[in-house]
């Protein structure tokens, strides 16, 4: 029987392979386990159009991480909204939360909050640098605290 593996399974293949298995194995274990799907017709165009999807929308989040990026090298992010004392100490640190806001603001670009990296927490005015992660792709960025 031929199966489409969901999931990488030690000794047999890769997930997204096609393999030929005993039709025991199949259904008692990899059907059963939901680690693999009957190889139909219908299953195998399925797989394809979702594999195809997939790649589309990593493609298309990598080319709006470029474009973000390349905006954000352009201008300047700047807080403002923050409150501090006359030595220039905020009385409250700056968090991702506040950083993916005044990169909206800015670009009209929505970033998780997840996806910003703070090296050293960020208590004084002035200029700052992070992090931002969109899957293995890393930029470092300036953000200005005023």
């Amino acid at each position: 029987m031929k199966v489409i593996l969901l999931r990488d399974i030690t000794k047999l293949g890769q997930r997204g392979e096609i393999k030929e298995v005993s039709e025991g194995y199949a259904i008692n274990v990899l059907i059963k386990k939901g680690d693999a799907l009957q190889a139909t017709p219908v299953e195998l165009l399925r797989w394809k159009q979702k594999e195809e999807s997939k790649k589309y929308k990593k493609e298309i989040e990598t080319n709006t991480f470029a474009q973000l990026i390349d905006n954000l090298k352009r201008e300047k992010v700047i807080i403002t909204d923050k409150k501090s004392d006359a030595k220039g100490q905020l009385f409250a640190q700056i968090k991702e939360v506040d950083i993916a806001d005044a990169i909206y603001k800015l670009t009209n670009f929505s970033v998780d909050p997840k996806q910003i990296i703070i090296p050293e927490t960020i208590k004084s005015l002035g200029v700052h640098f992070v992090e931002l992660k969109q899957g293995a792709q890393k930029e470092k960025i300036s953000i200005e605290v005023k």
